[in-house]
C-alpha cells in the first residue's frame, strides 16, 4: 500500500501524509484514504470491493484522478494552491443516541478565507455536498451547496 501511494509525490510538490482506514468484513472490504498536504489541501477517497488488493487499486486510481484534476484546475488559474488552507481537521465524535439527534460532529478552524471558486474546488476533493469556510471577499462565513443547476451559495449578512 505505501508503495502505491508513493506514486502519488508527482502530484504534490510537498511534504503530504496519507491516513489510510480499512473495514474488513467477510465479503465486503472497504478502505478509505484522506491526503493531507502542506498546504492544506485535503483530498478523500473510499472504496469498497470483495477482494481488499482490488480496492486498494481503485482508492488508487480515485485519489489519482482527483489529484490529478485538481493540479490542472491551479495551472489553468495560474495560481499556487496557498489560497486553500484548513489546518488541524480535527476527528469527529461518533454520538450513539436515537434517530433526531445529531450523529457526527466535526470541527475545523478557518485560518485563512478563501474564494468562493476555491471552496468548490475543496468541497470536490472531499467528495462533500457542501462546504463551510471563510469568504475572502467578506470576510464572513459562507458556505457554497452542490445544486441540480450547478452550486449555490449561502452568505452570512
Amino acid at each position: 500500500m505505501e508503495s502505491k501511494f508513493e506514486k502519488l509525490e508527482k502530484y504534490i510538490n510537498d511534504d503530504f501524509d496519507v491516513h489510510v482506514k480499512i473495514d474488513v468484513k467477510r465479503k465486503n472490504q472497504s478502505i478509505e484514504a484522506t491526503v493531507y498536504t502542506k498546504h492544506g489541501t485535503i483530498v478523500r477517497a473510499e472504496e469498497c470491493q470483495e477482494d481488499l488488493y482490488s480496492a486498494i487499486d481503485l482508492l488508487y486510481d480515485k485519489l489519482y484522478k482527483q489529484l490529478r484534476k485538481y493540479k490542472t484546475q491551479m495551472i489553468r488559474r495560474n495560481r499556487k494552491n496557498e489560497s486553500i488552507r484548513f489546518d488541524n481537521i480535527e476527528e469527529y465524535e461518533e454520538i450513539d443516541l436515537d434517530d433526531d439527534v445529531i450523529k457526527r460532529r466535526k470541527k475545523f478552524k478557518m485560518d485563512k478565507p478563501i474564494t468562493p471558486e476555491d471552496a468548490i474546488v475543496q468541497m470536490n476533493l472531499l467528495g462533500h455536498q457542501f462546504f463551510l469556510f471563510r469568504n475572502i471577499e467578506t470576510n464572513k462565513t459562507s458556505i457554497i451547496y452542490k445544486r441540480h443547476d450547478g452550486y449555490g451559495l449561502i452568505e452570512q449578512v
